[in-house]
C-alpha cells in the first residue's frame, strides 16, 4: 500500500501546482489609467499663458515709450523747436509751461543729474586705477595649491 501511496501524492503536488501556476491575481496592482485632462493641468497653463501675454503688452509698451524718449532731443539739445516740439527742461508732456511745481521739478532734475555725475566721476576714476588683484600673483597661488595637493595625494597614497 505504501508504494501506491507515494505516486498518488506526487501526482496530486504536481496537480496543485500546475493549478498555482495558472492562478491569475484577484487584486488589481495596475496604476488607475491616467486621463489626458487630469495629466495637463489646463487652469495653470492658461494664467501662465496670460501672464506671458500680459509681460509681453507690457515690454511692448514700454518699448514704445523708450522709442518715443529717443526720437525727442535730449534735455540738453539745440534751442530751436524742431516741428516734434522736444520737452525742455522740467517740462512735462502736455503741460508746456502750464506746470505749478515748475521749480520743484527743475531743482529735482538739477539733483538727479549732479548725482549722476559723480556716480560717472567716480566709475571713470576706478576704470583709471590699477586692479587690486594680480593675475600673476594669483596664478602663482594657484599652482602652490595644485602642488600641495599633488603632495598631499602622494602622502596618503
Amino acid at each position: 500500500p505504501r508504494v501506491r501511496i507515494q505516486p498518488e501524492q506526487e501526482r496530486c503536488a504536481k496537480i496543485a501546482e500546475d493549478k498555482l501556476k495558472k492562478v491569475k491575481a484577484s487584486v488589481d496592482n495596475k496604476p488607475p489609467p491616467r486621463f489626458k485632462h487630469m495629466v495637463v493641468n489646463a487652469k495653470k497653463a492658461q494664467l501662465e499663458e496670460d501672464r506671458l501675454v500680459e509681460i509681453e503688452h507690457q515690454n511692448r509698451k514700454l518699448l514704445q515709450q523708450l522709442s518715443k524718449i529717443s526720437e525727442r532731443k535730449g534735455v540738453e539739445g539745440v534751442e530751436e523747436r524742431s516741428p516734434k516740439k522736444p520737452l525742455r527742461r522740467g517740462e512735462a508732456p502736455g503741460a508746456r509751461g502750464k506746470s505749478l511745481n515748475l521749480l520743484n521739478r527743475q531743482r529735482e532734475l538739477d539733483r538727479i543729474e549732479r548725482e549722476n555725475a559723480a556716480i560717472l566721476r567716480r566709475i571713470q576714476e576706478q576704470n583709471n586705477k590699477d586692479s587690486e588683484f594680480s593675475v600673476a600673483k594669483m596664478e602663482r597661488e594657484w599652482k602652490e595649491v595644485q602642488e600641495h595637493r599633488k603632495m598631499c595625494r602622494q602622502w596618503i597614497g
